[in-house]
């Protein structure tokens, strides 16, 4: 049964795109579900393919659907968005979205330092870190898989409940994390990886490899997370320093 109005000024595919938007907010039409095809939205609809087509264009546009090749269109999963003006933690985030975030502790173990470690933590040849690997969900959802090395001397994270925010244990401890550096980039999901987050092998995820300091300058941790990309994103905001420097 058609759901257009044809004697109006508004463009039938503009009110399809309206149409299928509020059944996404009202969720008859679930988040990660896949749209029927255009032939079929086609004769629901009484319009032609081309006029389905420019109303899903315009959700994809507005990334409220999402195309996969060979596969369908599909409803987007709402992101968590990270804004990297602000040091917060994945807890703090999907809190500050009204979201719920959880964890899975997968590891937690004495193991050798790696070079990367050594560079990071300002460790010596030989030295020991704490390896904590955990599965960080929003909405009982897996989003992040992390692996976070500390320096031996935090080693009674060894005896918490490290499911709760590791922000919040250090601040217990008298640890205050006040800033840090991050590098983004991308990376293929190994069969482990896609296990965790729900995803296929060699699927694109975003790439995280953070320090973190406290309030005296000294390295916390080394940590690396990959990201489910259809879950999470980062924001930043700039400026023209150029300009204003009068360069």
């Amino acid at each position: 049964m058609s759901e257009v109005i044809r004697d109006t000024a508004v463009p039938l595919y503009m009110q399809i795109a309206g149409n299928i938007k509020e059944k996404i907010a009202n969720r008859e039409i679930l988040p990660g579900s896949r749209l029927p095809t255009e032939a079929e939205l086609s004769k629901s609809y009484e319009v032609s393919r081309i006029t389905v087509r420019k109303a899903l264009e315009l959700l994809v546009e507005d990334e409220i659907l999402v195309r996969k090749q060979r596969l369908g269109t599909f409803v987007l999963d709402k992101k968590i968005s990270r804004n990297l003006n602000h040091f917060m933690g994945f807890s703090q985030c999907c809190e500050l979205e009204g979201e719920k975030p959880g964890t899975r502790l997968l590891s937690a173990e004495l193991v050798k330092a790696r070079p990367a470690d050594i560079r990071a933590l300002r460790l010596e040849e030989g030295d020991k870190v704490i390896c904590i690997r955990r599965l960080r969900f929003c909405n009982d959802v897996p989003v992040i898989l992390e692996e976070n090395h500390f320096p031996r001397k935090y080693a009674y994270l060894l005896a918490e409940d490290l499911s709760r925010s590791l922000h919040e244990i250090l601040r217990e401890h008298g640890i205050a994390l006040a800033s840090g550096s991050k590098t983004i980039g991308v990376c293929y999901a190994t069969r482990d990886e896609a296990e965790h987050l729900g995803i296929k092998e060699n699927d694109v995820l975003i790439l995280s490899r953070d320090i973190t300091y406290n309030t005296e300058g000294e390295p916390v941790y080394n940590g690396k997370e990959v990201i489910n990309a259809d879950r999470y994103e980062y924001k930043i905001s700039t400026n023209n320093m150029a300009e204003k420097e009068g360069l």
